[in-house]
């Protein structure tokens, strides 16, 4: 079950819709802190293996999304927060 759901948030996050963390814990029945442990690896992994985008959680949204940075010589990474 937990590698299908962080595969969920990858998949949704790649095709562009981003994820909205009250719908996903919803629809999957999952708590918050799960929710936000899941996404954890879902940044490690954008941070170690795809290289140029970040997860950033756009606020007015209320969707993490992946983005794309605009140069290849910035590689600011910020990990999800348990707190957003």
């Amino acid at each position: 079950m937990k590698t299908t759901l962080i595969l969920l948030l990858y998949d949704a996050l790649i095709g562009g819709d981003g994820v909205s963390r009250k719908e996903f814990c919803a629809q999957m029945a999952v708590s918050e802190r799960t929710f936000y442990r899941y996404m954890r690896e879902v940044s490690d992994f954008v941070y170690r293996y795809k290289h140029g985008y970040i997860l950033d959680f756009d606020s007015g949204l209320g969707r993490y999304l992946l983005k794309k940075v605009p140069s290849d010589d910035d590689h600011c990474h910020t990990p999800v927060s348990e707190n957003n």
